[in-house]
C-alpha cells in the first residue's frame, strides 16, 4: 500500500511538471477556439482544473482557503484595472466594442488570474515544495530550448558565444546564442534567483538546481534583469540584517519603502512628461527609440490629477492601428498604465500592487514573507521599467508561486487551527527539508 501511494504521488508529480513543461515552452503559439488562445494560456487553465478536480476528490480546506486568499490579494491589480476602467468607460460613454476590447486583452491576452491559478495549483497538490517543482519545469523547458540550439550549431559554437557574452556584459552576442535569448523565461528565473539568494538550503538538490538557473539566466543575460537583481538583492539583505535585531523595524521598513516606490514611479511618469528623454538624447545617451513614442503617444494624456483615463487596452489598440511608429507596445508598463488608468486609476493599481501585497503577505508577524515579497516587487518594477514584463503571464506565476508559497505551509496550518481547532496529519509539519 505504502509503494502504491509512493508511486500516486511520483505521477502526480510528473504530471503537474510536465504540463508547466509546456506551459514555458510554448511561448508565443496559439489555438483557435472561436478566439485565439496561447497555448501557455491553455495549459495554466488545464493545471488550474486539474487541482479543482483533486479538490473535489479529496478536499484540503484549509490549503484551498489559503490559495484563494493569496491569489486574491495577488490579483488585486487586476481587479482595480476592472473596476477603474469600468468607471471610465461609462463616465466617457465609449462604444461598446472598445469595452470588449479592452476587457478581452485583460483576460484573454494577459491572463494575470489565469497564471495565478496555475501557480496556486502547485501550491495546493504539494505546498510549498510546488515553488520548487514549477523552477523544475522553467529549467526543463529552457534546457530544451538550449538544446535544440546548440543541435542547430554545434557546441562549440554555442559555448564560445556564451562565455564572449558573459566576459563582455553582452556587448558582443552571436547569431548563436541569440537563439536561447528567451525574455520572459529570463525573467522568470531572475526572480528565483532573488528567492534563493535571500532564503538559501543546504542539499544538493538545491545547489543543482541554483547552477541550472544561473545557467540558463546567463545565456539570456539580460541586462536590465542583472541590475534588477543586485538592487532586489540589496535591499533583502539589508532588511535581513535589519530583522535580526528587530523583525518589526523590518516589516515597517518594508512597507514604508513600498510606500516610496509608489511616489518614484509617479515621479517617473512625471519626467517623461517633463521630455526629461530627449535630454538624455542630447546628452548623447541612447534611449532606444523611446523619445520618439513617448513623443508620439504625448497627446492622450496630462500629468494631473483631473486627467481621468482612457480605459485598460486603449494606448494598444492606438499603437497598432492608428499610430505610425513602428511598435505596437510604448515599452513602459507605467506609463501605459498611467495613459489607461488615468492619475488616481495609476496611483490605485501602483498601490495595489506594491503596498498591499508587502502588508498582505507581511501580517501576523511573517517579516521575511514581507523582505521577499518587497524584493520581488522591486525585481518586477525595474525590470518593467525598460520593457512590457508586467504583461508577461509567465512571470506572473513566478511571482505569485513564490510570494504567495513562501510560509505557505505554516499560512496553512495557522487556517486549519482556526477553523477546525486541530491541524490534520496531512498538514502537520515534517523535519524534510528536502525541496524534492
Amino acid at each position: 500500500m505504502k509503494m502504491e501511494n509512493k508511486l500516486a504521488k511520483v505521477a502526480l508529480k510528473g504530471y503537474f511538471i510536465a504540463v508547466a513543461t509546456l506551459m514555458y515552452y510554448f511561448l508565443t503559439e496559439t489555438i483557435n477556439l472561436g478566439i485565439f488562445v496561447t497555448f501557455r494560456h491553455a495549459f495554466a487553465l488545464v493545471l488550474f482544473f486539474s487541482a479543482l478536480l483533486f479538490f473535489l476528490i479529496k478536499p484540503n480546506i484549509a490549503r484551498g482557503a489559503s490559495t484563494v486568499s493569496g491569489t486574491f490579494v495577488y490579483c488585486i491589480p487586476l481587479l482595480v484595472t476592472l473596476a477603474v476602467s469600468l468607471f471610465i468607460w461609462f463616465a466617457t460613454q465609449v462604444d461598446t466594442s472598445v469595452i470588449a476590447r479592452g476587457l478581452s486583452g485583460l483576460f484573454v491576452y494577459n491572463n494575470m488570474l489565469s497564471f495565478t491559478l496555475a501557480a496556486v495549483s502547485f501550491l495546493y497538490i504539494f505546498g510549498e515544495k510546488g515553488i520548487w517543482y514549477n523552477l523544475i519545469a522553467i529549467l526543463i523547458s529552457n534546457i530544451l530550448i538550449i538544446c535544440t540550439v546548440i543541435l542547430q550549431n554545434g557546441v562549440g559554437a554555442f559555448f564560445s558565444e556564451f562565455i564572449t557574452l558573459i566576459i563582455t556584459f553582452a556587448g558582443e552576442t552571436g547569431d548563436v546564442i541569440v537563439q536561447a535569448e528567451i525574455h520572459e523565461l529570463a525573467f522568470c528565473l531572475g526572480a528565483y534567483l532573488i528567492y534563493m539568494f535571500l532564503k538559501p538550503k543546504k542539499n544538493a538538490a538545491f545547489f543543482i538546481l541554483l547552477g541550472l538557473t544561473l545557467f540558463c539566466f546567463l545565456a539570456a543575460f539580460k541586462r536590465i534583469g542583472i541590475i534588477a537583481i543586485v538592487v532586489a538583492l540589496a535591499i533583502g539583505w539589508f532588511l535581513q540584517f535589519i530583522a535580526k535585531f528587530k523583525a518589526s523595524t523590518a516589516k515597517n521598513l518594508a512597507v514604508i519603502l513600498s510606500v516610496c516606490l509608489v511616489f518614484i514611479l509617479i515621479g517617473y511618469v512625471a519626467i517623461i512628461k517633463l521630455d526629461v528623454f530627449t535630454l538624455l538624447e542630447k546628452a548623447g545617451i541612447n534611449t532606444s527609440g523611446r523619445v520618439e513614442i513617448y513623443n508620439a503617444v504625448d497627446k492622450f494624456y496630462e500629468f494631473s490629477p483631473e486627467f481621468l483615463g482612457n480605459g485598460i487596452g486603449f494606448l494598444t489598440y492606438q499603437l497598432s492601428t492608428n499610430m505610425n511608429v513602428g511598435v505596437s507596445s510604448v515599452h513602459n508598463d507605467f506609463l501605459q498604465y498611467f495613459i489607461d488608468l488615468g492619475f488616481w486609476g495609476y496611483i490605485l493599481w501602483l498601490a495595489s500592487m506594491t503596498i498591499v501585497r508587502v502588508c498582505y503577505f507581511g501580517k501576523n508577524g511573517k517579516t521575511e514573507s514581507a523582505i521577499i515579497t518587497l524584493a520581488l516587487t522591486v525585481y518586477l518594477l525595474i525590470v518593467s521599467s525598460t520593457d512590457n514584463t508586467l504583461n508577461y503571464p509567465l512571470l506572473t506565476t513566478v511571482l505569485a508561486s513564490i510570494m504567495i508559497g513562501h510560509g505557505f505551509d505554516e499560512t496553512v496550518r495557522e487556517k486549519e487551527l482556526r477553523i477546525f481547532g486541530c491541524i490534520s496529519d496531512e498538514n502537520k509539519e515534517t523535519k524534510d527539508n528536502s525541496i524534492l
